[in-house]
């Protein structure tokens, strides 16, 4: 897991702004009868009962997410997308791939085509699509070497790097993360500047963290 980030899945779901069920269901399998199994395969085994995913899982499930809730594209099509893409893409995590990005109409035709799919061509032509997926993709660094995503810059001055704190998300070129800063704030009776002096940050390093934990984080500190 070094280097590759974890997190449990109401992680995943916090920060892809997915409902939990919704994404515990892509990984384990729908319960209902419903559906045709996990969508994605963690990287991870099952170690007593816990379940966890790795970074390039969280950002697949951030580009599924916007398949479904920004373009209604229907899961069955999202997942044997997923599954064209591992082929032509040649790797686990095609939608962590920087081709996406770069040249994701093209690709995306193509695979519309191969699975003779209307409503993922009708998406795709859609210029609206490329514009909200790239709201996302955008604050994706890549890696040059293998086109893989290397880290996420999810909010302004906040990343989730999975070669930093196992992939928490972290003030930017900080190892500090926003978690430990949220609950020093409040602890510090909201006293930015005392905080911002204790860890050697800016008092807009420590708005940022604070802001992303009211958005993003778990709320147990106020």
């Amino acid at each position: 897991m070094l280097g590759k980030g974890i997190y449990i899945l109401s992680e995943v779901a916090r920060l892809t702004e997915l409902h939990p069920n919704r994404v515990r269901s892509w990984f384990k399998g729908r319960t209902d009868r419903h559906g045709r199994g996990p969508v994605f395969e963690s990287d991870y085994k099952i170690v007593d009962g816990d379940f966890a995913v790795s970074f390039f899982d969280l950002i697949d499930v951030l580009i599924a997410g916007q398949f479904r809730d920004r373009h209604n594209v229907p899961m069955r099509i999202v997942r044997r997308a997923h599954q064209v893409l591992q082929e032509e893409l040649q790797t686990k995590h095609p939608f962590c791939h920087s081709d996406l990005w770069t040249d994701g109409k093209r690709i995306f035709v193509d695979v519309a085509n191969k699975i003779d799919e209307e409503r993922l061509r009708d998406v795709v032509s859609q210029q609206q699509f490329f514009l909200h997926i790239k709201e996302k993709l955008d604050h994706i660094d890549y890696s040059e070497i293998n086109k893989l995503a290397l880290r996420w810059r999810i909010t302004e001055g906040v990343v989730v790097d999975p070669s930093i704190s196992m992939g928490k998300p972290t003030i930017e070129n900080t190892g500090i993360t926003t978690y430990v800063i949220y609950n020093q704030y409040y602890a510090n009776n909201k006293n930015s500047d005392l905080v911002a002096d204790l860890y050697g940050l800016s008092e807009r390093d420590i708005a940022n963290a604070v802001n992303f934990e009211k958005l993003y984080g778990r709320r147990v500190a106020a």
